[in-house]
């Protein structure tokens, strides 16, 4: 199925800008502009409104992630009232973890909570692991490896992508990959993904190329590093490392592939990359979404804001079936939110349902919504 998208194409710009802060999970935190505070009562604990059963948000409200934690918050806050931002009712309280994770979940396990949902950030996680006991967490970083920890991992991650794109070029009938990013945590993790699918069948993976992507000669060292030329390249980054990768295959005619990081830029605008293929949220339920947040607070949210907003309507349907525990929140009908459908495996990872876009002539084209793996 292949459909023009005019919401898209008429929020395609605050689309992209959305997707920005997801790249920071691996890395430091990415800036975001100020917001409202949000309608939230801070303190340890949960006293989510009627059924929400209890469950609290860790989220950095003071110090130099203010910005992102409030935005979270206010996400949240629109899955409650689930109508109008100005509304007062009773909400998840927020415990702040800029001045210490591990105390913001212990002041929220004594206050009764159920289902903590937080931290932001990787190398917070485990200290609130440590405190949580049977109490599950979910983590808002995209870092699987926390999974092995003991954290239910929310984060968009490098695998999502991969899997999403693996699926659909297979299913084009593309079976030579390879995969070109900067040296990093996002091109580790990106590999790891891709050599777990290929290994599943129908697919190869020829080619995984750590480059400046200011270097010259990449046509030429891909096609050494593959025994010719694949038929696809995945391109993980975002930004200007997208850009400079991009203008090395600009010409070659091997379909590009990318991830959730191409909405660090405007990419319909780049024309090196007409033609390409990237993964993102549904734009037909994220779009919603940005509309009202930017209605009730004056803002554009991020992937991370939705996702605030995604574990608040979890933890309020769980609530209300007296199901906010490890059982509830690995049930086989999993969960959909603002950034579509996704379920929790036992192990504590995530399979996400992600969009297939692609850039065609300056405009943004949904191709097909491929389901988690």
């Amino acid at each position: 199925m292949e459909r023009d998208l005019n919401r898209v194409q008429q929020g395609r710009r605050r689309f992209c800008r959305g997707l920005v802060a997801q790249v920071a999970l691996l890395g430091p935190l990415a800036a975001c502009g100020d917001l409202a505070a949000p309608a939230v009562r801070k303190g340890g604990g949960a006293g989510a409104g009627a059924g929400a059963g209890r469950a609290a948000l860790l989220l950095p409200l003071t110090g130099a992630n203010a910005a992102i934690g409030k935005n979270m918050a206010n996400a949240a806050l629109l899955a409650v009232t689930g109508r109008d931002a100005s509304a007062q009712p009773p909400v998840f309280d927020t415990g702040d973890t800029a001045e210490g994770a591990a105390a913001a979940a212990t002041a929220a396990l004594a206050s009764g909570a159920k289902l903590l949902m937080g931290p932001l950030r990787a190398d917070q996680t485990p200290a609130v692991l440590a405190v949580a006991g049977q109490v599950p967490v979910i983590t808002f970083s995209n870092d699987e490896a926390l999974a092995d920890a003991g954290a239910f991992v929310m984060g968009v991650t490098p695998a999502q992508s991969v899997s999403a794109m693996v699926s659909y070029a297979r299913a084009q009938g593309l079976s030579r990959i390879a995969v070109v990013a900067k040296p990093g945590a996002l091109a580790d993790a990106t590999e790891v993904a891709a050599g777990r699918l290929v290994a599943l069948g129908g697919m190869e993976l020829v080619a995984m190329l750590r480059r400046d992507p200011g270097e010259s000669g990449l046509l030429a060292a891909l096609q050494s590093a593959a025994g010719g030329e694949p038929q696809a390249v995945f391109l993980p980054d975002g930004g200007a490392a997208l850009a400079g990768f991009a203008a090395g295959l600009a010409g070659s005619g091997v379909q590009l592939l990318g991830s959730v990081q191409w909405g660090v830029e405007d990419v319909a605008t780049n024309p090196d990359l007409t033609g390409s293929w990237f993964a993102a949220p549904p734009p037909d339920l994220f779009l919603p979404f940005s509309d009202r947040f930017l209605a009730g607070f004056g803002e554009v949210p991020g992937i991370v804001a939705a996702l605030g907003h995604d574990a608040a309507l979890l933890a309020l349907g769980l609530g209300d079936s007296g199901a906010l525990s490890r059982k509830g929140l690995t049930r086989d009908a999993g969960f959909t939110g603002v950034l579509g459908p996704f379920r929790f495996q036992p192990d504590g990872r995530c399979q996400r349902s992600l969009s297939v876009l692609a850039v065609e002539a300056g405009q943004i084209v949904a191709l097909a919504e491929v389901a988690g793996t």
